[in-house]
């Protein structure tokens, strides 16, 4: 609702923009004219002027009172969530137990016995269907138990199933903006808030966009490089290098056997 707001307001900004450009224009083409009717055609700029100032200031206090709005509706979502996380990757059948499912998922590869059925509020499908396995939304009791499915999410490594937070809209872009940006293994998120880990190994919490656009006018060219172009950029030095000292002795005695 918010982004519509916000583009109701600049499609109404560009129409007052685009009328008054024309009215200035026929203002000119006016008073231009020696033999003009009116007399107080430079009285009737002013006031134009003073009408074009009111209107841009107008719109400029409703965008920022939009934005400050969308600022808290998104920070109250944030606290709204926190007890969330995200289970993806489990196959999704006809007249599953969910519950029993995120419960094993605990107790074999998390080692949580601790957490039982009492500590899950909400356990569901997110979204309709698509064809496709929909990731579980599992509300926890309390924070504890949160934070424990959290901090053990590293053991669910070559299982296929990965744990997330609940982000929302505005964050979730940010999230995916800033792995584009600084990589994937620099930017993730911790209670709601986008981590972003700079080139000069310094971590910065961000929520917003701007923030994220702040730190990339910062750091415009980020000193990591993805995994595939440092192994190609290794295969490629090897190459152009040759063979390495042991393997140059092996082949000289292979050509002195084959001499004999």
């Amino acid at each position: 609702m918010d982004n519509k707001l916000i583009k109701s307001l600049e499609e109404l900004e560009r129409f007052f923009s685009s009328r008054m450009s024309e009215y200035e224009d026929k203002l000119l083409q006016a008073s231009s004219v020696p033999d003009l009717a009116h007399s107080d055609i430079s009285a009737l700029s002013r006031d134009f002027s003073d009408f074009k100032v009111f209107v841009c200031k107008t719109l400029c206090h409703l965008k920022t009172q939009i934005e400050l709005l969308s600022l808290g509706l998104d920070s109250h979502e944030t606290v709204m969530r926190r007890k969330i996380l995200l289970f993806h990757g489990i196959a999704e059948t006809p007249h599953e137990k969910l519950n029993g499912t995120i419960l094993n998922i605990f107790s074999k590869h998390l080692k949580l016995d601790d957490i039982h059925a009492d500590h899950l509020d909400v356990c569901h499908r997110l979204g309709s269907s698509q064809g496709k396995s929909r990731p579980v939304l599992v509300r926890f009791s309390n924070m504890e138990q949160r934070r424990l499915a959290w901090d053990s999410k590293t053991a669910l490594k070559g299982t296929g199933i990965t744990i997330s937070e609940f982000l929302t809209k505005t964050r979730h872009q940010v999230f995916m903006a800033g792995r584009k940006h600084f990589g994937v293994n620099n930017c993730w998120s911790a209670e709601g808030k986008i981590v972003v880990l700079t080139p000069d190994k310094s971590r910065r919490k961000i929520s917003t966009m701007g923030e994220l656009e702040n730190l990339m006018s910062l750091y415009p060219a980020c000193s990591s490089m993805p995994e595939n172009s440092a192994a190609t950029a290794s295969t490629s030095t090897a190459k152009a290098t040759g063979p390495s000292p042991k393997a140059a002795p092996l082949k000289a005695k292979v050509s002195r056997r084959g001499r004999r």
